[in-house]
């Protein structure tokens, strides 16, 4: 028996015991290919094997009226492969019987038959993207698209939460009557009314079947829940917004891509493609500038974008950590807070602030609008303004000094309770107020205006203390209620120019004001932020302004089913997005799945990830704290005409002695 080489093409071979034997006849034929085979190439590979008490004296295949001959091997297989090509036109698609015949020297035969399928997998539509906001009027749904004359047989979708998973799954008959015969259709709440609760970031993962290829599974997200009536969407950006003003958006993509997005001309312009070995991606933040951007990369620089060059601020072998924006000055630190400087983007120059070698302090600073740093280390007991001048000398950790030009406030804990005091642009020192927590993030500043957490002895309240020095509560909730601060923005975005204050408390954001109850808005997801006049908020890819009155409804729907391709992710009316899993191309295959993680080591609340938030949820609503990141504005913090040098002048004058502790 003359030797064969073994081929098998692309195909698919499944062995199987499968034999036919003729009632008179002592011949055994068993097919091992085709068998449930899908043919991927232009050529079919065929194997069998045939047995007889005579010699076999021929074996072969029948396809599509084509006749080959199989050749023998040393291990007994008879081997072949028909060519396609020789059909004269495309194969359809559909399942094409393959026929072994073997035949003994007496002329006896067996006959065994095979399946061998030309087949294309089946299309999926959704109508959601990764960082994407299901907002009101807008429910989520999938359906499978199949290549006849194959049907879908299973489409199953699971969004999945830190709280819980969320299922859809339809099954020919099951749940309901599918609309059109072989397809398959899930939608949000139309089986049980069960809709995906708010306040919630969501891992989408979804499978398809037909029984015949393999199950084609696509993971998507975040995917962000927040039906809130009071948001209404503004625009939407190419991915997850870390800042915006007036005219841009700061983003991050899926495909680890930072830009900026024109809100006008909807122009990106790309500033860095994070590496795919870089991770995770939520190491990554950043604020917009005049000239255009700086933010801390994954790979440990702080990179700058002034007028359309990419510049170094820091390398990774510094131990960099981007602190504080505002204007034209970045703040950051070295050697794991050993070091302090203050880099000016106009002259790409740095200056030294603070040098502790071997320092345990987190470095803690903020920028007014005139560029004039403050800031507080562990080391130290007062906060260092310009000139080196100090303010305040109180016992425990001095943590995160807040000024919006005008008042500069800080906070000192002592490992029970945090004291905030204030201090004017007269040098006047003001007592604020004792909270239960040693989060640094729990002060605001804008425009005279200054917001302060409190203690009632059972849980911290918001207060607001006015330009006229007048104290007002503003809440009184049984739990803890908290500022909504992410990094870089740390103690600007919660009061609006009339001294309304913007919190979280149980899940839940909240705008309250002296006099009145405060008003629900939306659930905690993303951040909120005073803007020219508007309060908005940031979920996902998703900039929305907060409606003046509650039963607004967000304009976002899904209208209809049609496909398109849409690169750029803008604002508009929500369409389909489709994709077939036979196209390589697939502009979301292998997205990466990421959340943004807004702790701040030394600065944001524990609520950025709902450790304070034990109070009674509404189910409806979640208790996540997963805000998507904002950074800051070009724009600084309001302040009364001439505050900055009128503190300035005032600090001059008022130097309270340091007193030097031991290092914890």
């Amino acid at each position: 028996m003359r030797a064969y080489r073994h081929h098998l093409g692309i195909a698919v071979a499944i062995s199987l015991a499968l034999s036919a034997q003729a009632a008179d006849a002592a011949v055994t034929v068993g097919i091992i290919a085709p068998n449930s085979t899908i043919i991927e190439g232009s050529t079919l590979p065929v194997r069998a094997t045939a047995s007889s008490p005579e010699d076999i004296y021929a074996v072969e295949a029948e396809f599509e009226g084509l006749t080959i001959e199989l050749t023998p091997t040393e291990d007994g297989i008879f081997e072949g492969a028909f060519d396609l090509g020789e059909l004269g036109g495309d194969l359809p698609y559909g399942p094409h019987v393959v026929t072994i015949n073997a035949y003994n020297t007496f002329g006896e035969m067996a006959s065994a038959r095979g399946t061998a399928h030309r087949y294309a997998p089946p299309t999926i539509v959704w109508n959601v993207q990764p960082h994407d906001t299901l907002t009101n009027g807008w429910r989520f749904d999938a359906k499978c698209i199949p290549t006849p004359p194959y049907e879908c047989r299973s489409l199953w979708t699971r969004f999945q939460s830190d709280e819980g998973s969320y299922e859809l799954l339809a099954e020919p008959g099951f749940p309901y009557p599918q609309p059109v015969p072989g397809r398959l259709y899930v939608k949000e709440g139309a089986y049980d009314g069960r809709m995906l609760p708010s306040g919630r970031t969501y891992t989408l993962t979804i499978e398809v079947s037909d029984y015949i290829g393999p199950t084609i599974t696509k993971t998507i997200g975040p995917i962000h829940v927040d039906r809130s009536p009071r948001l209404t969407v503004v625009q939407r950006a190419p991915g997850t917004i870390l800042d915006f003003d007036a005219t841009r958006m700061l983003f991050l993509d899926y495909r680890r891509r930072l830009g900026i997005f024109d809100r006008s001309t909807r122009e990106t312009t790309w500033i860095e493609a994070i590496p795919e070995w870089d991770a995770p991606l939520s190491a990554v933040y950043g604020a917009l500038t005049p000239s255009g951007s700086v933010h801390q990369s994954v790979t440990g620089y702080i990179l700058s974008w002034v007028n359309g060059v990419r510049r170094q601020i820091a390398s990774g072998t510094l131990a960099p950590r981007l602190d504080a924006v505002n204007g034209d000055t970045v703040v950051w630190t070295a050697y794991d807070d050993d070091r302090g400087f203050a880099h000016s983007l106009a002259t790409n120059t740095n200056r030294s602030l603070w040098r502790g070698p071997g320092s345990r302090s987190p470095f803690q600073a903020d920028v007014s609008a005139s560029g004039d740093v403050f800031f507080g280390t562990y080391e130290q007991a007062s906060i260092v303004g310009p000139g080196n001048a100090l303010l305040g000398d109180h016992a425990g950790n001095l943590q995160r000094p807040i000024t919006d030009g005008t008042n500069v406030l800080g906070r000192w804990w002592d490992g029970k309770t945090s004291s905030s005091y204030l201090y004017t642009a007269d040098g006047e020192e003001v007592f604020l107020g004792d909270s239960i927590t040693g989060v640094s993030a729990g002060l605001l500043a804008h425009a005279g205006y200054a917001g302060f957490l409190k203690s009632d002895g059972d849980a911290n309240q918001v207060w607001l203390r006015d330009p006229d020095g007048e104290q007002h509560q503003i809440s009184d909730f049984p739990t803890s209620s908290q500022f909504d601060q992410v990094k870089l923005r740390v103690g600007h975005d919660g009061i609006s120019d009339t001294g309304e204050v913007l919190f979280l408390n149980a899940g839940k954001r909240y705008i309250g004001r002296p006099g009145g109850a405060p008003e629900q808005i939306s659930t905690a997801l993303g951040h909120g932020r005073w803007l020219d006049g508007s309060w908005y908020v940031t979920i996902g890819n998703t900039l929305f302004q907060v409606s003046s009155a509650p039963g607004a409804i967000a304009q976002l729907a899904a209208p209809g089913n049609a496909a398109f391709e849409r690169e750029d992710g803008l604002d508009g009316e929500r369409e389909v997005l489709s994709t077939s899993f036979a196209d390589a191309e697939d502009e979301v295959r292998d997205a990466q799945i990421w959340a943004r993680d807004l702790h701040e080591p030394d600065a944001l609340p524990a609520s950025a990830d709902g450790s304070e938030l034990t109070g009674d949820v509404d189910a409806d609503t979640g208790g996540d704290i997963a805000p998507a990141a904002a950074g800051c504005s070009a724009a600084g913090p309001a302040g009364s005409p001439g505050g900055a040098a009128a503190l300035a002048a005032a600090l001059a004058g008022l130097v309270f002695a340091r007193r030097r502790r031991a290092r914890p």
